[in-house]
């Protein structure tokens, strides 16, 4: 049998080896817990590349290159994330703790929530892809959460699917989740993300003043 290394097979076999081997790296990255930010920018530099099916060179010297480069903007992210999802949290508990005059905690908690999501969903891939300051890129976050909604919506809904089958069901899938959920749902947003980039780079500056350009130092690979 003629061997074709060019062949679909090998191809999409090879890119979920790769995908295992990132999932690894992304983990062993957020041990010490403040550089979860880098470690995810990281893995997005990857995954950005497979959706264009640009890779240059291996998975892991692409990934620790791209995680070194960006512990500047990713672990202010990290602590921003994490102080703003502590003071959610006591609203929380003040919520369930007292007993009148409640609701208000919980109201703030779920809006202060809602606000996080919509600056943190596409910060890390415009981070891994894009030359700006991290205020910048949350503000774009934001302004792509708004003028992309329906896909958003739609991202969410297949993040929430892939949880779901793999947390909900049984101990097993939950076990096997640990070695893949994380870069699947990180390579799931790059391909829903890659199509907005895209079009963002091609019409320029938009209404609501979100602008990408594509030329220049402004891609960051």
């Amino acid at each position: 049998m003629k061997f074709n290394p060019d062949s679909p097979f090998l191809y999409y076999g090879s890119r979920v080896v790769d995908l295992l081997i990132l999932n690894i790296m992304w983990a062993v990255g957020c041990i010490p817990l403040v550089t979860i930010g880098p470690a995810t920018i990281a893995a997005f530099t990857v995954t950005l590349k497979m959706a264009e099916r640009r890779e240059s060179y291996g998975v892991v010297s692409q990934f620790w290159r791209a995680y070194v480069k960006n512990l500047k903007h990713g672990v202010p992210l990290t602590l921003i994330a994490g102080v703003v999802l502590y003071g959610a949290w006591l609203d929380i508990q003040l919520f369930n703790n007292l007993e009148k005059n409640a609701l208000p905690f919980l109201i703030i908690a779920i809006i202060v929530l809602i606000v996080l999501f919509m600056h943190y969903i596409y910060v890390f891939p415009l981070e891994a892809r894009y030359e700006n300051t991290m205020l910048r890129n949350l503000v774009n976050s934001r302004k792509i959460f708004i003028r992309f909604f329906p896909r958003t919506l739609g991202l969410i809904g297949i993040l929430v699917i892939q949880v779901l089958l793999f947390m909900g069901i049984n101990e097993v899938l939950f076990y096997i989740s640990l070695f893949c959920l994380p870069i699947l749902m990180i390579f799931t947003t790059s391909q829903v993300v890659m199509p907005i980039f895209r079009k963002i780079e091609k019409d320029g500056k938009a209404s609501d003043g979100l602008t990408i350009s594509q030329e220049g130092p402004s891609i960051n690979y």
